[in-house]
C-alpha cells in the first residue's frame, strides 16, 4: 500500500511566559493508503497537537515545529506555505473536530457551508456544488438532506452536526482523513453510530483515517494500527490484535486495565493509574512514566529507554523489555 502520512522524529513545542512547553518530543509514525490508525493516550499527551501540526493549525507563535520530518502524500509539510497549505487542507487532508458546534458557522445554513469548501477547492458551479453537498450529506446517513441542508447548526442534534463535519470534511474527497475525539460529547449510541460511519468511509473510499482518542474501547473494531503516546512521545505501536492481547508497555496495560469490564460486580471498583502526567516544561531525564509505574527501576528515571522491536510491526519503549532486565519484574501480577 502506498504511504500517506510519514512522520519521523517530530518535536513540536510552545513558548509561554512560563517557559517552553515540549508539547511533542520525537514523535514518529505512518499511515498507509485505506488504513485506520489510532492515536490513543490522556490529556495533553500531544496526540491532538501532532494531528494539529499535520495541517499546520497551531498558531505560530507560540508554537514551533523544532526539528523532524512530515511528509503528506510527498509534499514536505514543514517547509509548505501558508498559501500553499490553504490548498491542501480540505483537499489532501481533513480534520474532524472534537466539537462541531464551534466549527460550524451558526450564520449560515449547514448546505452552504459544505457548497463552500467544495467550491474552493474544486472548479464546480453552485448549482453542481450544491447537489454535490446534498450527496454528502446522504452519505453519511442524514435524511431528508435536501431540507436538512437548509437548516443552521443549532436545528441540528450533536451527533446529526458531528456527521455534517464528517461531510464536510469528505467533500473533496481527501486521501487523509483525521478525526479528533470526534465521539467525545455524545451518548454511547451516537459513538457506535459515528464508529461505523468512518468504517463505511473508510471501506467505500479507501480514505486513510487518523482517529484521535483517550479511550481504547472506542477504537477496538475500527482500528487497523495504535500508538499509545504518553508526555509527548510515542510510547508503543502495533496493530490493534497485538495491542489488546500483548500490550507490552505498562502505561498500555493500565489504559487496558481501566476499562470496564463485562463480567465485573457492581461493588468492583474501576482501575484507575495512580499520580499525574509530569510536567512538560521540564519533562523527566528519564522515562515519563516512570514516576506512575508501579515497576520502576533505577535506570527509568536515570535514562530514556529506547524503541524495543517486538516483531511485525510491533515496538515498545520500555526498560522492562531489555534482556537484562530481571525476570520477575517482567512477569505480570495475577
Amino acid at each position: 500500500m502506498a504511504r500517506v502520512l510519514d512522520i519521523k522524529d517530530l518535536y513540536v513545542s510552545f513558548d509561554t511566559y512560563a517557559g517552553e512547553v515540549q508539547a511533542v518530543r520525537g514523535v514518529t509514525y505512518h499511515v498507509d493508503e485505506g488504513e485506520v490508525l489510532a492515536v490513543v493516550g490522556e490529556s495533553g499527551c500531544g496526540k491532538s497537537v501532532t494531528a494539529q501540526t499535520i495541517m499546520k493549525l497551531n498558531p505560530m507563535p507560540p508554537a514551533r515545529i523544532k526539528s523532524g520530518e512530515l511528509t503528506l502524500d510527498g509534499i514536505d509539510i514543514i517547509h509548505t506555505s501558508e498559501e500553499d497549505m490553504q490548498k491542501i487542507r480540505g483537499k489532501e487532508v481533513s480534520m474532524i473536530f472534537q466539537d462541531p458546534m464551534t466549527c460550524l458557522n451558526p450564520t449560515m445554513p449547514v448546505g452552504k457551508q459544505i457548497v463552500e469548501a467544495i467550491k474552493h477547492h474544486q472548479k464546480l458551479d453552485r448549482k453542481s456544488a450544491q447537489q454535490k453537498a446534498i450527496e454528502m450529506l446522504k452519505k453519511v446517513q442524514i435524511p431528508n438532506a435536501e431540507e436538512r441542508a437548509k437548516q443552521y447548526p443549532h436545528e441540528f442534534s450533536g451527533g446529526m452536526r458531528q456527521r455534517a463535519m464528517i461531510a464536510m470534511a469528505l467533500s473533496c474527497n481527501p486521501k487523509l482523513l483525521i478525526a479528533d475525539e470526534p465521539t467525545t460529547a455524545l451518548d454511547v449510541t451516537i459513538q457506535a453510530q459515528i464508529i461505523d460511519l468512518l468504517a463505511d468511509i473508510r471501506k467505500e473510499m479507501g480514505t486513510a483515517i487518523i482517529l484521535i482518542t483517550h479511550d481504547l474501547g472506542v477504537v477496538a473494531s475500527l482500528a487497523d494500527r495504535i500508538s499509545v503516546m504518553y508526555a509527548g512521545k510515542v510510547v508503543e505501536t502495533g496493530s490493534a490484535d497485538d495491542i489488546f492481547e500483548k500490550p507490552s508497555h505498562p502505561y498500555t496495560k493500565a489504559l487496558l486495565n481501566s476499562l470496564p469490564k463485562h463480567d465485573t460486580n457492581k461493588d468492583d471498583k474501576l482501575s484507575s493509574i495512580p499520580g499525574t502526567p509530569p510536567d512538560l516544561i521540564k519533562p523527566p531525564v528519564g522515562c515519563a512514566f516512570a514516576s506512575r509505574c508501579e515497576k520502576c527501576m533505577k535506570i527509568c528515571k536515570a535514562k530514556q529507554p529506547p524503541i524495543f522491536d517486538l516483531g511485525n510491526g510491533h515496538a515498545s519503549s520500555c526498560w522492562l523489555l531489555h534482556k537484562d532486565c530481571p525476570s520477575h519484574l517482567k512477569e505480570d501480577k495475577e
